[in-house]
């Protein structure tokens, strides 16, 4: 996919197939394949091959330097939303999107989105679009977030992202309704949603219980924010992944009833341009 659809040429560590337990290999080779891709010169892009969990144990080792001095795109979702998180907070902007190993699912449509963001044709004022509004208003501001569960994981450590004058993005696989509450809730209480512009949710995949649905969860959780909020957006744990900038300045629209523009979220920005 990455060779012969997008025209990239992967490079990887051998060990890429490495195995410790429930992770990719020690913490140490990890470092040192992240360590590897920072310093290749030629690459044009970070790509991570895959989720689960770990990335967040490599974050105190993690120097974003090396990415401000030569910004490329950091490519994933889901675990990587801890990396994304980091970089964010360091001032760059990176790419939510498929993982390496989710490429084969993605619809031709979706591809052909990531690719204009991978190769700076993204035209000005493109978007992600939701299927409805949660609580109507317009919110500017840089674009943080990922995965729900990973985000409260973060709270309180140095990583913990400042979300004052920010849109917050999240969706979720496998959760509960009351784990999602539970995440959220530890946020509210914790002060990290203080100030917050704006709420865009995706996808929350495989999580509805009998009398209970995930979206009308969230829908509850996030209109008691206060705060503008859409939900739908084709981003998450699911085929129709669409890919867009994290770190970056967007502006969230959530029309009231009457208004004949859908509800939006409006995205910017390339690799390095992030919220500073």
């Amino acid at each position: 996919m990455l060779r012969h659809r997008i025209g990239l040429e992967p490079r990887r560590l051998q060990d890429i197939g490495a195995a410790a337990g429930y992770l990719a290999g020690d913490d140490a080779r990890r470092l040192a394949e992240w360590n590897e891709a920072v310093a290749d010169r030629e690459a044009r892009a970070i790509w991570c091959a895959r989720g689960g969990y770990g990335s967040m144990r490599l974050l105190p080792r993690i120097d974003p330097a090396p990415l401000l001095a030569r910004p490329r795109w950091l490519v994933g979702f889901s675990d990587v939303t801890a990396l994304h998180l980091a970089l964010n907070q360091a001032g760059l902007a990176t790419l939510h999107g498929p993982l390496v190993v989710t490429l084969p699912q993605l619809p031709p449509a979706a591809m052909d989105h990531l690719e204009a963001f991978l190769f700076g044709r993204a035209a000005p004022g493109v978007g992600l679009a939701g299927t409805a509004t949660i609580r109507p208003g317009h919110a500017e501001g840089p674009l943080l977030g990922g995965t729900l569960s990973l985000l409260s994981h973060l709270c309180g450590t140095p990583w913990q992202p400042r979300l004052a004058g920010a849109i917050l993005f999240l969706e979720d696989v496998g959760e509960k309704p009351y784990q999602l509450d539970r995440y959220l809730t530890q946020l509210r209480l914790a002060g990290a949603l203080d100030g917050l512009a704006g709420v865009a949710l995706g996808q929350f995949t495989n999580g509805d219980e009998p009398g209970q649905p995930v979206a009308e969860t969230m829908r509850s959780l996030v209109g008691a924010l206060g705060v503008p909020a859409i939900e739908g957006l084709s981003a998450g744990h699911e085929p129709a992944n669409l890919a867009f900038p994290l770190g970056a300045r967007a502006t969230l629209v959530a029309p009231g009833p009457g208004d004949e523009q859908g509800p939006r979220l409006v995205l910017g920005a390339g690799p390095g341009e992030g919220r500073t």
